[in-house]
């Protein structure tokens, strides 16, 4: 028997694992428990488009559709006999079937081709794996949308049922749908579910339930299970309960599940599990918030991905924009560096909840060995750090213990756009694996970044984004719109700050949020201190997150961002740079107070890592170093550089390149410094700020 079975219910993104299973198996198996975990989403997600279901759905398919149904349906014997084949290819088993998907007559085409971008001018004669990719998601897609117009309109390839759980103050309205006969999708699930009850004989079943498109589905789960195996005890935590379930009077909810449980789940599961002490749990006798104690991130260890279908995963790719394809294409290994933000200061953000508020973090060289653990299980070599901001001390301290050890990871993270990434971390971190990073520029206004304590600047901003842009690595910025006391000016303006921004080549995408007020942000909790004012204040008995406030905006925030969007998605392809910013909206909006130099003006500004600091570690990225009779010869992977030096001084570059490429030591300037002064008469800094020095720096010899 085994004593908890670990779910993630449909649906979340199919390119990879969600770790929440993943970090508490590896916790509680560390604790002796025998834990067992699957992913019911990629599961029912990988049978949904498959040969049988498609051919059970056109076969009872009553011609109630639309003229798109229709067409799928009179397509059938093409989708039939591609869906296999398309499979198989977005899950990289079979990379040669690219040319065939991406001919004109492989793949049936319905709706989502219709407004597809040009095919020619993103991908022309080569990129043809890319191409039939990205083909291969729009068909997909209109699978999906044949699919919610005859099975249930709940249906979306990344989520199910969104829609019910969003702002759901009675349990009531949820339950409606649950009390409905389960449709094909839900019956597949409880299939799967069934054969791995089966199989692990659970006396407790956990259900994940990050986002809200994930909580119907979970409902379903624990409905299967009271019904069909009334022994087994169902718990459910995640993102969802933590952040919208902590005030909850209205205790329908435990018809389906014994126990809901908030913030991390290891302790309260090992305490379920063991028939110790409860803590933050909900019951339905009422809420326990237990004794207090907590574990750290180093406690809570490596995740295990063992068990879970890693030959199921599959990369959509939605756009072509290559920084936005992140999220969806790539087996990326999701790995939190540190537990909560170290910021934790926004305005906007939960930072009062333990998951933003509690700042906890393991050092460079256990992440690492993580890293190691995890590739080994999955076979991928790429992460995506899923921390709320990665702390830039951190991410230098990882990169050098990468390059120490000579592993090879391509991996990206969130950040915050600070001034600690110089050039010369940026260019570190490239090497060491880094391909992109995600950062806030919410309002993109110095005056409302303030207001929120953001903590960042939009000169900082451009920087840094500069300098990941210098070193190769790719940028997306989350961008927020409505926020409280924001001008119809200062949205303009701000749109102008990120057309200028994709002008530059700074940022590769982007995405813009609407703002919403949330009970657990400072701006929730005193919605005064930002000239607002709070519509009502009674808690909802189920479901309490976004807050509904009163302002005098005085402008329609809905064509706003309309405009917004409609902008940016064409700035993610490249189209519509140089329009004037008046005509992406449908009313009468001012002019940009922005000067059109604005970022361009910060660019040009020097980068913090050419200040000379006796303080500062250097080290070595480059290639390999050979003396000459001219001075040295510096070798890459892909170049060859001769930097001419008279003989004391080139076998003074030689010996501490030899030195700080050992990035096991710490040498400082100081360290490098009092080397010079015993060899010269002159001082260092005359060497340090020549021409020579450049070329050097630029080879590899960085200040971090």
């Amino acid at each position: 028997m085994t004593d908890i079975l670990l779910l993630t219910p449909p649906f979340v993104q199919p390119n990879c694992p969600y770790p929440a299973t993943a970090y508490l198996t590896g916790y509680l198996r560390r604790k002796g428990f025998k834990v067992e975990q699957a992913d019911l989403s990629i599961e029912t997600l990988s049978t949904v488009f498959s040969r049988p279901f498609l051919e059970n759905l056109f076969d009872n398919y009553d011609g109630s559709g639309d003229d798109n149904c229709d067409r799928i349906w009179a397509l059938r014997g093409d989708y039939l006999a591609t869906i296999g084949p398309v499979m198989e290819f977005l899950r990289g088993k079979d990379s040669t079937i690219a040319s065939l998907i991406c001919s004109p007559e492989f793949l049936p085409q319905a709706g989502r081709f219709e407004g597809a971008e040009s095919i020619e001018e993103h991908f022309g004669t080569l990129g043809s794996k890319d191409c039939a990719e990205y083909l291969a998601t729009l068909y997909l897609q209109d699978l999906s949308d044949f699919i919610r117009a005859t099975v249930s309109e709940d249906f979306e390839i990344v989520k199910y049922g969104e829609q019910l759980a969003v702002a759901i103050a009675e349990f009531s309205t949820i339950e409606q749908e649950l009390q409905k006969p389960r449709n094909a999708i839900e019956n597949t699930m409880c299939e799967l579910l069934r054969g791995h009850i089966e199989r692990t004989q659970p006396r407790m079943v956990g259900l994940a339930v990050p986002f809200p498109g994930n909580l119907l589905a979970a409902l379903r789960i624990g409905q299967y299970i009271k019904a069909n195996y009334p022994d087994i005890k169902v718990v459910m935590g995640g993102g969802y309960p933590t952040t919208e379930l902590r005030t909850m009077s209205d205790k329908e909810i435990f018809r389906y599940v014994d126990f809901v449980v908030l913030d991390d789940g290891e302790l309260a599961l090992e305490r379920l599990l063991s028939g110790g002490g409860m803590i933050h749990t909900y019951t339905a006798e009422g809420y326990t918030e237990g004794d207090g104690s907590r574990i750290s991130h180093a406690q809570r260890g490596c995740p295990d991905f063992d068990g879970l279908p890693h030959h199921l995963y599959f990369s959509l790719t939605e756009v072509t924009n290559p920084m936005h394809r992140l999220w969806s294409d790539g087996r990326w290994n999701k790995l939190m560096l540190a537990h909560g933000c170290y910021w934790a200061k926004c305005a906007f953000c939960d930072t009062t909840l333990d998951y933003i508020g509690c700042y906890d973090a393991i050092d460079a060289a256990t992440i690492v060995d993580y890293m190691e653990q995890v590739a080994a299980q999955t076979g991928s070599r790429g992460f995506h750090f899923v921390d709320e901001a990665a702390p830039p001390r951190l991410l230098k301290e990882l990169s050098l213990e990468l390059l120490r050890r000579g592993d090879r990871f391509s991996w990206w993270t969130n950040i915050r756009f600070e001034k600690s990434y110089t050039g010369d971390l940026c260019a570190l971190m490239a090497r060491a694996g880094c391909v992109a990073v995600a950062g806030g520029l919410e309002v993109a206004s110095d005056r409302l970044l303030a207001m929120i304590g953001k903590g960042i600047t939009i000169e900082q901003a451009t920087l840094a984004m500069r300098n990941f842009y210098y070193a190769g690595i790719m940028v997306h910025t989350y961008l927020m719109y409505g926020l409280p006391t924001q001008t119809l000016q200062e949205s303009i303006d701000a749109m102008e700050v990120v057309r200028q921004m994709f002008r530059a080549e700074l940022i590769g995408s982007a995405f813009w949020h609407r703002y919403a007020m949330t009970v657990h942000s400072r701006s929730g909790q005193s919605p005064e201190e930002f000239g607002v004012r709070r519509k009502d204040r009674f808690a909802n008995p189920f479901a309490n997150n976004e807050v509904p406030f009163a302002e005098n905006r005085g402008y329609n925030i809905e064509m706003v961002g309309e405009g917004l969007n409609l902008s940016l998605a064409n700035y993610l392809v490249g189209s519509g740079i140089d329009r004037p910013l008046h005509k992406w909206f449908g009313g009468k909006v001012p002019q940009t107070t922005i000067p059109n130099t604005l970022i361009t003006d910060h660019l040009i500004k020097p980068d913090a890592c050419r200040i000379y600091n006796d303080s500062a570690r250097i080290v070595w990225i480059g290639g390999g170093v050979q003396l000459t009779d001219e001075g040295i010869v510096i070798r890459t992977p892909s170049t060859e550089k001769e930097v001419k030096l008279p003989e004391m001084e080139a076998e003074f570059v030689a010996a501490v390149i030899e030195q700080v490429a050992d990035l096991g030591e710490h040498y400082t300037f100081e360290q490098i410094r009092t080397l010079w002064e015993e060899n010269f008469d002159r001082p260092f800094i005359e060497f340090y700020s020549s021409k020579k020095w450049d070329i050097i720096r630029k080879a590899g010899l960085l200040q971090v």
